[in-house]
């Protein structure tokens, strides 16, 4: 099973990066494969470490996609690195083992520490209706423009009858921004 998470690592200045990502989970790891290029595979490769936030916020999803990515940030327990203070809960990981792959290599991390911060709200359809957007969002370049529309008008029957402000706050803006990216790409 694949789980939608923000991963937080740092590069060599110090810098932390937030990205999405979707990662694999056993009891105590945690698999992850960023496509290349990618700032997290950099990161990782570094310094071995990062942490793997859960979030139930669909509009966290959208600002890192749209480059909107001001957070709250804190110090974390046992790594070098920060969590993200909106995460529900969060596994600071190790890297113990790095497959090579062309395209996207996979890092092996052992789970070092987990926190539990605030307690799971309840499943929302238009919550994933918006990752699911997020990661259309990510794949403009390789998706053919009338799949991704006929995707987006799929995904915003769930949007309009079962979203909060912040769901449609965050619809409207992953959706401009793929609009943006498939125009800019024609």
């Amino acid at each position: 099973m694949i789980i939608e998470t923000i991963i937080s690592s740092l590069d060599s200045q110090g810098k932390l990066n937030i990205a999405p990502f979707g990662i694999k989970k056993t009891s105590n790891y945690i698999y992850i494969s960023p496509y290349r290029p990618s700032l997290t595979l950099n990161n990782l490769i570094l310094n071995k470490c990062a942490v793997v936030n859960y979030i139930d916020d669909a509009l966290v999803f959208v600002n890192c996609i749209v480059g909107k990515k001001r957070f709250i940030k804190k110090k974390c327990k046992k790594i070098e690195c920060f969590f993200i203070n909106d995460a529900l809960s969060y596994d600071e990981v190790k890297v113990v083992k790095y497959s090579e792959d062309k395209n996207r290599p996979t890092f092996k991390c052992k789970i070092l520490y987990s926190e539990n911060c605030k307690p799971f709200g309840g499943m929302n359809r238009s919550k994933a209706a918006i990752i699911e957007a997020c990661i259309l969002a990510t794949r403009t370049k390789l998706l053919k423009k009338e799949k991704i529309l006929k995707e987006l008008k799929y995904l915003s029957i769930s949007v309009k009858k079962t979203s909060g402000k912040r769901e449609l706050i965050a619809w409207e803006k992953i959706t401009e921004y793929i609009n943006r990216s498939l125009k800019n790409k024609n």
